[in-house]
């Protein structure tokens, strides 16, 4: 196990037992919907609302889920990455560049396939698909065939995950959205993407799995959290006032809902005995009769105005509050979220296209129906079981056939879907807003008698007062509306807030001076005191009847305080600080890791003169940014200081630095690579890409047949080393040369790759092809038997050539190659006068009868038979097994 894994394992060990459930699943793959979120997100909220709290109703609570913790053996199979992922073909079907419709490219699914052309032959066309379904730092738009701009672009790529698998074809075309496929795990490196690896701070290309599951894991915290915080504002949309209780001799009480205090002050409410109730109704009389004194007259007028006032504020608070600007905002984002969601809920609709259903059905009118219709299906007071079976309708209670149960089926599903089933929530929630917003006290506010009050303290409150209501019933009736208004329109919500804030402050200060000169007035006066007491007796007795009568809705209400600290508590384990700073401190150990592996790739390549190096830039939203900098001088400009080639060779260090531990040997595609390099560096690249080759696919495009000849040559040093080792051969390079056609480019041919095979092969070909002229001659199509058979002799001719080079001469000098193999020449000290006989016999093949060669115009000479020319193949053959016989 690595410390990667390791240190995730520790981590999540201590976090609850739903999020290493979560973990778990996240590693194994799979996808969460909002149904698995909000099963999540309920667990949260049962633990916390399990703890002790003062409830006033102890809540029922579902027993936990089962849940199954992270352990290593989940990490297994993210851990290794799967199967390689290899390339076995691309066919180009039409639109793609210049490419020929129809041009295909077979690869094998192991070792390095090289596929040479010249300029304009189609490499970069092919690039350029592979692009659009693979992995890449550069990704661009394929143009079309210039002569042919109307033609979507459109190729098929077939690759398999493993070797002797199955294969997966994968269709591409210009104007689809890019498919999610095993593909992607394929990496392409082209002249564009060597420019961003060089420009500037890019993404680690591949991320741990480790590292990959936290991201996942963190954004699922998210969504989790999103759902408490709804369920939160739908706690509080349900919220119940008590306005005249709330602002007399109660106010301590409901302050203090969800409190312990609150909890036991309500537990010990009784209803009034017969005896309180005859003292209650006999209160006001008593008082009547004491009030004729001025002073306990003026103090019941003055605590009667300061109660009113109280009420006021209290008010105006809840309409401020519901109408500031986070409230506002949040109304608005409840209505936006409604119609997102009502949209893809018309989307998910299609489910009824194609069958023979009623217009509109599905639509918020049947969707009410069918709510209704299972909501009495559910009512558990009727004894109709055959109604939750389907066998019954509930509208019509008549029994449903085989066709109408599916058609209950389907539109079960579709009120199943996900689309439909956060369509409701959202619908839910939006009604208890408008709910929220109707409900706001603005007759309460707006009484005369409550207005001609505020004047007599200040004419300009009661005037902003009257305003205030107006603006802010406009924005009441905006915020109902299911329309989005012109905002420019609407009164200014920030002045709104100011104006109301004011005129709160000036009634508080008056209310406050009512109290104060109630209470003096009292103390002036015997029978004030008298009065007093009496008023206080009366309110106690009044506010204990009013609370016994609505106590279950005042413990609700209580309840509710502590359900919403509860989930908030829920809502901060989601956090995602703790899980994005494990990610930080794995991800500092892996960038380490990924920048050591530039180091060993930069010197694998010959960079020790370049000071140049891989460093970690930065980390956004658990992304990790890193970029190739100059040793010594990191602020400036790579691209800027290095050559062309030193540019290159460091962007293929970098390139093959995004594969640090990724575990998976799938494809690597390479376009011309070795661009602007001089011969040390492509030697260098040559022996890397076959180093990598032995143990993935690696397909080289390539355009410098001097770079192809480096492929070769290191492939057989490197083979003399393995064999030198009693290691095992890696498998021989295949060569693809294509060219561009009357038909287009990208076209494969033989031509060139007669080039690259051995002396045996290319004699075994000449007898083949022989073979096939033959019928060309027996069936009397001389002009064709004759271009054949000369070309024929011309290839006999070459093979000659190349016999000498690379078996006579035992390879001591070979054209294009860098250096004198003065270790061979011990093997040609055998060559004899004989020798030189044959090979002059063989090299002096009539000119008459080989392509290249103009004959006179005297000379009517027929082309020579097949014999002839298997004869001379035959000489070719026997010379050859002389030589290598006798050494």
């Amino acid at each position: 196990m690595s410390d990667l894994e390791a240190g995730l394992l520790n981590w999540a060990s201590r976090q609850a037992l739903w999020q290493r459930d979560l973990l778990r699943r996240l590693a194994g793959g799979e996808i969460l919907t909002t149904k698995d979120f909000r099963t999540y997100a309920d667990e949260s909220k049962r633990i916390e609302l399990s703890k002790n709290a003062p409830w006033f109703k102890e809540p029922s609570l579902d027993s936990e889920p089962n849940f199954t913790s992270l352990e290593a053996h989940h990490l297994a199979s993210t851990i290794v990455g799967g199967a390689p992922v290899h390339v076995t073909r691309v066919v180009h079907l039409e639109g793609v560049n210049r490419l020929a419709p129809g041009a295909t490219l077979e690869f094998k699914p192991t070792g390095l396939t090289v596929v040479a052309g010249s300029n304009g032959a189609g490499k970069s066309g092919y690039t350029r698909i592979f692009k659009q379904v693979a992995a890449t730092r550069a990704s661009e738009k394929v143009l079309p065939n210039a002569f042919q701009p109307k033609v979507n672009p459109k190729a098929v790529v077939t690759y398999q995950v493993g070797t002797g698998s199955s294969t997966t074809e994968l269709t591409w075309a210009g104007d689809e959205a890019k498919e999610e496929s095993p593909m992607q795990r394929v990496r392409v490196f082209d002249s564009q993407s060597a420019v961003v690896h060089l420009a500037g701070s890019t993404e680690v290309a591949y991320v741990p799995a480790s590292l990959q599951i936290l991201s996942a894991y963190t954004n699922a915290l998210q969504e989790i959290a999103s759902i408490i915080e709804s369920d939160i504002q739908n706690e509080r949309f349900q919220e119940q006032t008590w306005p005249e209780l709330q602002s007399g001799g109660a106010a301590a009480l409901f302050e203090s809902l969800g409190t312990p205090e609150s909890c036991k002050t309500l537990l010990e409410v009784v209803p009034l005995t017969d005896a309180e109730k005859d003292e209650l109704a006999d209160i006001p009389r008593q008082i009547a009769g004491l009030s004729s004194s001025n002073p306990a007259a003026l103090s019941v007028q003055a605590r009667q105005r300061a109660a009113q006032l109280k009420a006021l504020i209290a008010n105006l608070n809840t309409i401020a509050s519901k109408l500031s600007p986070a409230g506002v905002q949040h109304s608005e984002g409840i209505r936006e979220k409604l119609a997102n969601a009502r949209a893809l809920a018309d989307q998910a609709q299609s489910i009824f296209d194609g069958t023979d259903v009623l217009p509109r059905t599905g639509n918020q009118a049947w969707q009410s129906m069918w709510r209704a219709a299972l909501e009495f299906v559910e009512d558990e007071s009727h004894e109709h079981s055959a109604l939750r079976n389907l066998e019954k309708c509930p509208l019509c209670v008549q029994s449903l056939g085989t066709e109408a149960k599916s058609r209950f089926e389907l539109f079960a599903e579709f009120m199943r879907d996900e689309a439909q089933t956060a369509f409701t929530a959202t619908k839910e929630l939006r009604d208890r807003d408008v709910h929220a917003l109707n409900s706001l006290p603005f007759d309460q506010v707006v009484a005369q008698d409550l207005i001609e009050l505020v004047s007599t303290y200040d004419d300009e409150a009661s005037r902003s007062l009257l305003s205030f209501i107006d603006d802010a019933t406009v924005w009441r009736d905006t915020l109902v509306a299911e329309s989005t208004p012109d905002y420019a329109e609407l009164p200014n919500i920030e002045m709104l807030g100011n104006t109301v804030a004011s005129t709160i402050k000036l009634l508080q200060t008056a209310a406050a001076a009512e109290e104060t000169t109630a209470t003096r007035l009292v103390q002036s006066d015997s029978p004030a005191t008298t009065v007093e007491d009496l008023s206080s007796r009366r309110d106690a007795l009044f506010l204990r009847d009013q609370i016994f009568c609505a106590l279950d809705a005042i413990g609700e209400e209580h309840d509710r305080n502590i359900r919403v600290a509860r989930m908030k508590s829920a809502k901060s384990s989601c956090t995602s600080t703790s899980a994005s700073r494990k990610n930080s401190e794995l991800s500092q150990d892996y960038i380490a890791k990924v920048c050591a592996r530039f180091a060993t790739e930069a010197k694998t390549l010959g960079l020790q003169r370049v000071p140049v190096e891989l460093v970690f830039d930065r980390s956004s939203k658990g992304i990790s940014y890193i970029k190739v900098a100059l040793n010594g001088a990191q602020d400036s400009p790579v691209a800027s200081v290095l050559s062309e080639g030193e540019q290159r060779i460091t962007a293929i260090a970098g390139f093959f630095a995004d594969l640090a531990e990724s575990g998976d040997n799938s494809t690597l595609v390479f376009d011309d690579p070795v661009s602007s390099l001089d011969h040390e560096f492509r030697v260098k690249v040559a022996n890397r890409l076959l180093e990598e080759a032995e143990n993935r696919q690696v397909i080289v495009f390539t355009h410098d047949f001097a770079f192809v000849q480096y492929l070769y040559e290191e492939k057989i040093l490197r083979d003399k080393k393995q064999l030198a080792a009693g290691a095992e051969v890696s498998p021989d390079l295949e060569y693809r040369h294509i060219a561009r056609t009357p038909a287009g480019a990208g076209s494969v041919t033989d031509a060139e790759v007669w080039r690259h095979v051995s002396i045996k092969e290319r004699i075994g070909r000449l007898k083949n092809r022989i073979q096939t002229a033959s019928a060309l001659y027996r069936n009397g199509d001389m002009i064709s038997y004759e271009k054949e058979a000369r070309d024929i002799v011309g290839s006999i001719r070459e093979t000659w050539e190349v016999f000498v080079e690379h078996e006579l001469l035992n390879g001591v000098v070979r054209r294009h190659e860098r250096s004198v193999q003065t270790q061979r020449l011990s093997r040609i000290t055998d060559l004899s006068d004989t020798d030189v006989a044959a090979v002059d016999l063989g090299m002096s093949i009539e000119s008459r009868y080989m392509t290249g060669h103009a004959m006179p115009i005297s000379d009517g000479s027929a082309p020579q038979d097949p014999e002839w020319v298997s004869e001379e193949i035959r000489q070719l053959e026997k010379f050859r097994k002389l030589v290598i016989n006798r050494r």
